[in-house]
């Protein structure tokens, strides 16, 4: 098993909140702490829904083993929340990955060793990005059961807002737009995006082992 957590968060938004303010066409008494709650959380629900990552973050994903897993599969879906590894590989959660600051293992004392660079190569062509194993090197052993292994790696389009696919910030907007009109809906009914902005993700959705970002990720 596996999971992914935020070690730092990213140091700026995919939108202002000018540019947000101008698209929503309102005055400028309006509640700016408001606009940047609905950035923030625009961004995450896009992330969540695109399996990527926007802007620069850093981030762990601990797994409990490496090498040759086989995954569960239920009704065609791996079960586990991320790829482990298959056979010669681990995959890396969020894209686009821009790099691989260490690979950390511990064993069963908690003794914390890092995996020399020299037995693998980031592969960051492909999305998921992969760390791949090379002919001449070998995995950690002696594994704690829990998180075994750690990746400390950064994903992201950049630091500016700028650096973001514009397709991506225009689908943001539309959302917004979205939360923005219905702020305060308690009739017990499901909102859901409209379509327009599921179509300009779509090019961005990365599929992964057997399910996509639709219908909610996974």
């Amino acid at each position: 098993m596996s999971g992914l957590s935020v070690t730092t968060q990213p140091q700026s938004e995919p939108l202002t909140s000018a540019e947000t303010i101008a698209y929503l066409r309102l005055d400028a008494n309006v509640d700016t702490t408001l606009i940047s709650n609905l950035i923030k959380a625009a961004r995450i629900w896009t992330e969540n829904y695109t399996n990527r990552t926007l802007i620069n973050t850093v981030l762990a994903l601990s797994l409990d083993r490496v090498g040759e897993v086989e995954m569960p599969l239920r009704e065609g879906v791996y079960t586990a929340p991320y790829q482990v590894s298959y056979l010669n590989y681990i995959e890396l959660p969020r894209s686009p990955v821009s790099s691989v600051a260490s690979v950390l293992y511990f064993n069963d004392a908690n003794t914390q060793s890092t995996w020399a660079a020299t037995n693998y190569f980031v592969d960051t062509v492909r999305e998921p990005a992969r760390i791949v194993l090379r002919d001449s090197g070998s995995w950690p052993t002696d594994l704690r059961n829990a998180n075994g292994v750690v990746v400390n790696y950064t994903a992201g389009y950049g630091t500016n807002t700028t650096d973001v696919p514009e397709a991506i910030r225009v689908a943001m907007l539309e959302y917004i737009t979205f939360l923005y009109e219905h702020r305060g809906d308690d009739e017990g009914r499901r909102l859901e995006p409209s379509p327009m902005i599921k179509s300009l993700l779509q090019p961005y959705v990365i599929m992964r082992y057997g399910k996509s970002a639709f219908g909610g990720g996974y």
